[in-house]
């Protein structure tokens, strides 16, 4: 933002002057006298040149009755009498509307004088220029003509004097036009346009957004009244300005908080989001909130039950202080509580309520997590125990009847212990091979999220253990399976495979992994010599962990088979059903 000038005398313009009365009453009045004078001039000029259009006519109608008079007088002497034409042409000229016009109110007395003593005479003496005495007009004549050059010269002075008058006039006029506008120009000068310029001075000012500006106020009329007005404009602008800027920056403030309260949400998501929620996370989102204004110290304490707790603090915590707190609750159970000591301006309570809810799933899933944890290593270690006890436990305890009936046929008959002797070899070398039989088992690994690799791994290890084609045919995604799934998937394949490669003889064993609406279907098949699936040998060799293995799936497992026909093991299960499968 600009910085505004402190107010001081230099923020106020200097006086234009002092004008007594109404700037627009004088300047009208200039004007309209103005506009009178030209009005008046131009009328003026207008009358006289009204006046004037028949003088120039009359001066040569007047210049032309002596040449008519002179032509009849000729006429006269030659033939003793004139033409009635040229007599009746000298009254046409006498009687014309230029002559005529004499008699009007602006001819001078003497001029009306002399054109009707012209009339007169030549009343007098018409008569004459037909009758039986011609020479008296031949001696008027000199008389006549200089009565009409009189008259013309009264034409031309009158003409003259018309002229001086329309001349005088306009300079009158024109003059005192000139004056006016002197004065209006010196008038404006004066007093309108220092006071306009100081304006447009504070008005400049102004949109450089110095609203400290002011103009003086000392001149009584409309500028005056203009100058107090734009002072008050300009005060209430500052004002307005100081207010809109103080709300654009509590605004700024505000989204600032909020972007900065937004942001710390999505990281603290980010990092109770993780797979595996550990105690430094908590400690994390702490020290991310801590940053926050508004926050002094935080504290977060985790509660067990029977007493335990974890306590995770950020800041320093004042002593003269108090704290405030939020209880942390998910599923109604009460985990914990976020306490919290605050500044001005306090913290949004409801980015509190936010990180509380993800505090509270946090700690509810590290508690999930931790039990899942749990029931794995649990159900793994039952696993194993399930797979020793029905593979190594059964062949050692076969072992140890074989050594006692031993130490029996030793006792009594040595000769015939060469039989149990070789049982006992044939039983070790049998748990040998369950013995690797089984690291193989607990060593099967499956890759993230792909089950046909892991499957495509464990058959190509097999291959190599038979002569038998081993086939695999997966339309299995493997997105729509747990983890617990993959595992029991797999050993239940290696487990069936195993059998078909041990006992069937088989020349083909062929696996086929496919989806059927919301169910899985696994069949292992192979072309061997088959089994009677009554025959209570048969279920020795892993038969009874594979059922558990489908039970753990909630699914169906299902061995068909002849003497002579092959096997066909089934295994089918839903999708949704996860309940117990951990391992």
């Amino acid at each position: 933002m600009p910085k505004r000038p402190d107010s001081s005398p230099s923020n106020t313009l200097p006086k234009a002057g002092l004008l007594a009365g109404s700037v627009t009453g004088t300047v009208a009045r200039v004007m309209l006298a103005i506009v009178l004078l030209s009005l008046l001039t131009t009328g003026a000029t207008m009358f006289a040149v009204n006046a004037s259009r028949y003088d120039a006519e009359v001066v040569n109608l007047a210049g032309s009755l002596r040449m008519q008079s002179y032509r009849l007088a000729f006429q006269l002497a030659e033939k003793g009498q004139a033409d009635a034409e040229d007599i009746a042409q000298f009254g046409q000229t006498l009687a014309t509307p230029a002559m005529t016009s004499l008699f009007g109110l602006t001819t001078p007395e003497d001029l009306t004088r002399s054109y009707q003593a012209i009339l007169d005479d030549w009343q007098r003496i018409s008569p004459e220029l037909t009758g039986q005495h011609p020479d008296f007009f031949i001696h008027q004549v000199p008389e006549f003509v200089d009565r009409i050059d009189h008259f013309v010269y009264e034409l031309q002075a009158f003409s003259k004097q018309k002229l001086q008058i329309m001349a005088i006039i306009a300079g009158l006029g024109l003059g005192l036009i000139l004056l006016l506008a002197l004065f209006a120009i010196q008038y404006s000068r004066r007093f309108i346009v220092p006071p306009l310029y100081n304006l447009l001075i504070a008005s400049q000012q102004v949109q450089s957004r110095n609203f400290v500006v002011r103009v003086q106020e000392d001149c009584q009329n409309e500028l005056g009244t203009l100058a107090k007005a734009f002072n008050q404009m300009a005060e209430e602008l500052g004002q307005s300005y100081q207010a809109l800027e103080r709300t654009v920056e509590e605004k700024t403030h505000r989204l600032q908080e909020a972007n900065n309260a937004l942001k710390t949400l999505y990281d603290c998501a980010q990092l109770l989001s993780m797979n595996r929620i550990q105690a430094k996370h908590f400690s994390q989102v702490l020290d991310r909130l801590i940053q926050l204004e508004g926050f002094a110290a935080i504290r977060l304490v985790a509660e067990e039950g029977q007493g335990i707790r974890t306590e995770f603090q950020a800041g320093e915590p004042a002593e003269n202080q108090s704290w405030h707190h939020h209880a942390l609750k998910q599923e109604n159970q009460h985990l914990g509580t976020l306490w919290w000591q605050h500044t001005l301006p306090c913290p949004d309570p409801a980015l509190i309520i936010s990180v509380g809810h993800l505090l509270s799933r946090a700690l509810y899933a590290h508690q999930i997590q931790v039990q899942n944890e749990q029931l794995l290593l649990m159900e793994e270690r039952a696993t194993i125990a399930r797979e020793l006890h029905d593979s190594l436990a059964q062949a050692l305890s076969y072992l140890k009847i074989q050594l006692t009936l031993l130490k029996r046929q030793l006792a009594t008959s040595p000769a015939t212990a060469n039989g149990v002797i070789n049982d006992i070899d044939n039983g070790l070398s049998q748990a040998y091979r369950q013995l690797r039989e089984l690291l193989n088992t607990f060593r099967l690994s499956v890759k993230p999220g792909k089950l046909g690799d892991a499957l495509n791994d464990m058959l190509s290890v097999l291959r190599n253990q038979t002569n038998a084609s081993i086939l695999l045919h997966n339309q299995l995604p493997s997105i729509q399976l747990t983890a617990a799934q993959h595992i029991h998937l797999l050993h239940l394949t290696r487990e069936a495979v195993i059998n078909a490669i041990k006992h069937a003889g088989a020349n083909t064993i062929t696996v086929d992994c496919l989806q059927q609406g919301n169910h899985v279907l696994v069949e292992i098949a192979d072309d061997g010599q088959g089994f009677n699936p009554d025959h209570s040998k048969a279920a020795h060799y892993g038969l009874s962990i594979m059922n558990e293995r489908a039970e753990s799936l909630g699914g169906q497992l299902t061995i068909t088979s002849a003497p002579g026909k092959g096997c066909l093991v089934q295994l089918k299960f839903a999708l949704q059903t996860q309940d117990n499968n951990h391992e």
